[in-house]
């Protein structure tokens, strides 16, 4: 009959530590989306590298494009006539990173043949929208969203 009780007490025992275990693993990830992300800057104003490093002005030569991360997202950067265009790098067919065609002019998806003009706009394949265009300029020899 001294058995009952103890029997009682361990499988209530590991009853409470399967509940518990159950909770921390249910909490764990909810508490790690709600926290700020530490020693990252969620502004991403200006344009970067893949190492973080700010893209400066003058890597960007006359005719050449570039793609970076502006806010974290691929981000297609073009000179032309001394202008700075910038693009969401995202085809808007099936998500591929577009790149710029210095011999041809245009940008284009290596995916799936889609091509855009200097404006985002579709000019062959199978792109459903134009890019997203993105309003850029130059401050404190830094490339950033304007």
């Amino acid at each position: 009959m001294s058995d009952t009780p103890k029997r009682r007490d361990l499988l209530g025992f590991l009853l409470g530590l399967g509940f518990l275990t159950t909770l921390i693993g249910f909490l764990t990830p909810v508490a790690a989306y709600l926290m700020p992300l530490k020693g990252r800057s969620l502004s991403g104003n200006a344009l970067e590298d893949a190492n973080g490093n700010p893209i400066p002005p003058d890597s960007l030569k006359e005719g050449q494009g570039m793609v970076g991360r502006l806010a974290g997202r691929p981000t297609l950067v073009v000179k032309q006539n001394g202008q700075l265009y910038g693009f969401s790098a995202v085809c808007t067919h099936l998500g591929c990173v577009v790149r710029w065609n210095e011999i041809e002019g245009h940008i284009e998806c290596p995916c799936h043949g889609g091509h855009f003009n200097l404006h985002g706009h579709v000019t062959a394949g199978p792109p459903p929208k134009p890019l997203s265009s993105l309003p850029l300029t130059i401050h404190d020899n830094k490339i950033i969203r304007g």
